[in-house]
């Protein structure tokens, strides 16, 4: 008989390995909140941080790509990509979550200028 060892679905890599995972995603509690405002906040929060976490990835890709560690800035480049099309996917799951108070019949573009002038206010807002 073959003689291998089984990995489990919990431990896919091994402890020491490069590649395991540094971040735990679980689903096992997840309710969503029953006030509208709070999903939406949710989904915001989730995008802003895709964003801040594609931005400090692109940083390191950038010192990555000089010398010996090219190979590594390629693949955090793609990982940047990966990221970046997430947040796409959140921004346009906020479009699709409960309106905040504009009602379910408001417009995309209504929804999507409130949603770019209230991004406008919490940069102002971080810069100060």
């Amino acid at each position: 008989m073959s003689s291998y060892r089984h990995l489990s679905a919990a431990d896919p890599f091994h402890a020491d390995s490069e590649r395991a995972p540094s971040m735990t995603t679980t689903t096992d509690e997840t309710t969503l909140p029953a006030d509208e405002r709070a999903v939406r906040q949710d989904i915001d929060q989730l995008h802003a941080d895709a964003l801040d976490l594609a931005r400090r990835m692109k940083t390191l890709a950038t010192v990555l790509d000089h010398g010996d560690y090219s190979a590594a800035g390629g693949r955090v480049r793609t990982a940047v990509t990966h990221i970046w099309r997430a947040a796409e996917d959140l921004h346009s799951a906020f479009h699709t979550a409960p309106p905040r108070c504009a009602g379910p019949d408001a417009s995309l573009s209504r929804l999507c200028g409130r949603r770019m002038r209230y991004l406008a206010a919490r940069v102002a807002r971080r810069a100060e």
